[in-house]
């Protein structure tokens, strides 16, 4: 039973007024931080003059900093507090002998989520559109005289906004400190992310792909993210976070990073590891269908918690404690606390949360909810929930309880602890941990494997003049390009309601991304009733992303770029300001599907919300590889029967001016286009009907001798998605996909 058991063997944790997991659980003792308005904003003057579209008031922009920022990489905020966690963990393991581990980092991260991003994407796009306007002779020098001036007032904004890509920030974070050969999976599904990242870590751990798995999310805070939720309403107006709390009137934001160590067990004892907890089933679940996209559902947090407990199969009275999201939010808390009764009628779990005291750190929250789990078992304590008073009327008559005091957890007591996320987008996940001294039964951290091998049994692509997939196919077994246009027509035409079930009212406030994505996955479902029809219950969703889309370039210049045009003078401040009059008139006034609208990850939950898909969704970034690697992560959750069907979708779109050059490519190679697979086990195919198109296997490591990428033209996430349905189209499998940072996808003909 110990190679099916998964453990964690350390943390780190840098969040505020944390700097170490000793620390953490300390506050959770001492009460919460006082919340203010942030040093870091004090260069950005003009946000003063930003107001909230109702009210007419200066947006709050109080949030929870980490101090001291940065230590080796100025400016670079995630990456030097990745390290410094990094450091922890290792600090707190004992040194291998003589072996060279298989290492791993399973990242939840997002270009929505970093201040450095904002500022540097909005000083790129602001240079860029100002020497535009400037006479041509000597513009280029001038570009590089004003990009030079926009970054002195932040040091976050004097490098180029690519260079705080997550799977760049990531690669910076392990270089010198993890093994050379070390993979690395970024994951982006907002607040749950950290969660489904310590889940991706534990099925490689068990598949054997890797020995040692650094799993967690980061993020860093904004004015952005402030004027956003204002616009939302779900800021507190005292600035105090009280979760599960008759006086709670909304969330606080805050920043950080928090990474645990995962084993597996055996190795554990092998190294003389300290055991913290060890991993005993992971659920995830989308909402499906639903009223609002950013509305929280019951059904979804029900079906995650209820999936998680299916794994060891655990009855609800075992589950003595859980820490919650928590927001503070009246409808995030109302369904939360309503969610977790139904999910355990049979006891009354302890409930708490730890953004009262730290505030909500975005990308980390589930992994900082799951380091203080771990503190917990390994201390045998439920920590008293800071901020809190007595739960509102409408919980009172749950069976839940918010201890007010430290409450002791003794051997005899219900042996599990849950720890639950949620976010935009209907995305759920809920991570069941038991302690390692619980000997009363054996768990296992994941199911079973249920064979290697994959099959395709669908693909389709929307392209700039809507070709049909007949028509891309002939095209691509002739060796052309997949459309002979290249860019989609801009502005971005609302595509028809029919096609992606999305309202023209809401689809109006979306990036086009988001608007393409739905779009494919009704050519991928086919005429009439959907192919997936039946299996909605268990089909998830996977995307790949690589950089910015047009609606947060727009957005974030809109927000910033008046504080940053200050850094000018003259002819050239002229020429700022004009664009950025210019770019108001374009842009539309924040609505309640502004935030979600410009999220790379909301595209997938579209997809789940729109055709009612009630598996997990989760988008991958790791670059160019990105569609090879949602791929091979579809794969992870096939593999072990988490799910019956994975849609894979890759797409570029929406390309911002200034990307191609921000990421060393010329802008002619760059193309426009989506593409989707549809993955099932063998048997689900025969059982079902499906055609099989052809065999697919994944492997976490590159091959041996990566295939040379293609030149042109180039759809950067969508690159390996591609290949894939060219190989299919031209008859031409087998064929191994891959590039010198992995993964590997191999395509096989299909069986005769």
């Amino acid at each position: 039973m110990l190679t099916d058991q998964v453990c964690i063997v350390a943390a780190g944790v840098v969040t505020p007024g944390c700097e170490n997991v000793g620390e953490l659980w300390e506050r959770a003792q001492e009460g919460p931080l006082p919340f203010g308005h942030a040093a870091r904003f004090n260069g950005l003057e003009a946000l003063s003059k930003l107001t909230h579209s109702e009210t007419g008031q200066p947006y709050d922009l109080r949030f929870s900093e980490v101090r001291d920022a940065t230590t080796d990489h100025a400016g670079d905020l995630q990456v030097s507090w990745l390290r410094r966690a990094l450091r922890q963990c290792l600090a707190a393991m004992p040194a291998p002998e003589g072996r060279e581990d298989r290492t791993g980092v399973f990242l939840s991260a997002s270009t929505d989520t970093s201040y450095e991003m904002d500022l540097a994407l909005a000083a790129d796009a602001l240079a860029a559109q100002t020497a535009s306007r400037l006479p041509a002779d000597g513009r280029a020098e001038r570009h590089d005289a004003i990009r030079r001036a926009l970054g002195r007032n932040d040091p976050s904004a004097g490098r180029p906004h690519a260079d705080y890509l997550p799977h760049r920030q990531a690669a910076r974070a392990v270089d010198g400190i993890l093994p050379p050969d070390t993979r690395v999976i970024v994951s982006n599904n907002i607040c749950p992310s950290a969660l489904y990242s310590v889940d991706l870590g534990a099925k490689h751990l068990l598949d054997g792909a890797v020995d040692v798995a650094f799993c967690g999310g980061v993020s860093s805070h904004g004015p952005l993210r402030q004027v956003y939720f204002a616009e939302m309403g779900t800021l507190s107006r005292s600035g105090q976070l009280r979760a599960f709390d008759a006086a709670a009137d909304g969330t606080v934001f805050s920043e950080g990073v928090a990474i645990v160590v995962l084993k597996r067990m055996s190795d554990a004892l092998r190294d003389g590891d300290t055991v913290l907890a060890v991993l005993a089933g992971f659920g995830a679940a989308s909402d499906g269908k639903g009223k609002a996209i950013f509305a929280p559902s019951q059904e979804g947090q029900t079906r995650a918690m209820t999936r998680a407990r299916e794994v060891n199969d655990v009855t609800s009275a075992e589950v003595s404690w859980v820490i919650g999201h928590g927001t503070a939010t009246l409808a995030g808390d109302a369904t939360e606390l309503r969610s977790i009764a139904a999910a355990h009628p049979d006891g009354t779990p302890w409930v708490t949360g730890n953004k009262a005291m730290l505030g909500h750190t975005g990308m980390a929250c589930g992994a900082v909810s799951l380091v203080q789990a771990a503190l917990g078992l390994d201390r045998a304590t439920v920590p008293r929930q800071p901020n809190h008073t007595s739960l509102p009327e409408y919980a009172r008559s749950l069976s839940v309880q918010v201890p007010a005091q430290p409450v002791p957890l003794t051997d005899g007591e219900a042996p599990f602890v849950g720890v639950f996320a949620c976010g935009l987008g209907g995305i759920n996940g809920y991570q069941l941990l038991s302690s390692p001294r619980s000997q009363d039964r054996a768990v296992r951290s994941g199911r079973p494997p249920l064979g290697d091998e994959l099959v395709l049994v669908r693909w389709s692509a929307l392209l700039p003049g809507r070709p049909e997939d007949a028509s891309v196919a002939d095209r691509l077994s002739r060796g052309d390009a997949p459309a002979n246009v290249t860019r989609f027509v801009s502005p971005y035409p609302l595509p028809s309601m029919t096609h992606t079930l999305i309202p023209p009212k809401m689809a109006a406030q979306l990036d086009m991304s988001q608007l393409i994505t739905a779009e494919l996955a009704g050519r991928l479902a086919g005429d009439g009733t959907p192919f997936w029809a039946g299996v909605e219950e268990r089909t998830g969703v996977f995307g790949a992303q690589y950089g910015v889309s047009r609606s947060a370039v727009d957005t974030t210049v809109s927000c910033l770029g008046d504080g940053l045009a200050e850094a000018l003078d003259g002819e050239e401040r002229e020429a700022a300001l004009a664009y950025l009059r210019e770019l108001g008139e374009r842009v539309g006034p924040i609505g309640p599907y502004s935030l979600v609208g410009r999220m790379s990850s909301t595209a997938l939950g579209w997809v789940s919300n729109r055709r009612n898909l009630r598996g997990l969704t989760m988008m991958v970034d790791t670059g160019e590889t990105s569609g090879l690697t949602a791929v091979h992560t579809a794969g992870s959750y096939l593999r072990r029967g988490d799910i019956d069907l994975a849609l894979v979708m890759a797409w570029n779109a929406g390309v911002p001016e200034g990307t191609a050059h921000s990421l060393g490519i010329q802008n002619e190679d760059l193309a426009e286009g989506a593409f989707a697979l549809a993955l099932a086990r063998p048997e689900t195919a025969a059982t079902r009907g499906w055609q099989v198109l052809a065999r697919v296997r994944t492997d976490l490591g590159p091959a041996a001798a990566p295939a040379a990428r293609r030149t042109s033209p180039r759809y950067l996430a969508a690159d390996g998605v591609l290949d894939i349905v060219r190989c299919v189209a031209a008859g031409a499998p087998p064929q191994r996909f891959s590039a010198e940072s992995g993964p590997t996808v191999h395509v096989l003909p299909p069986l005769s």
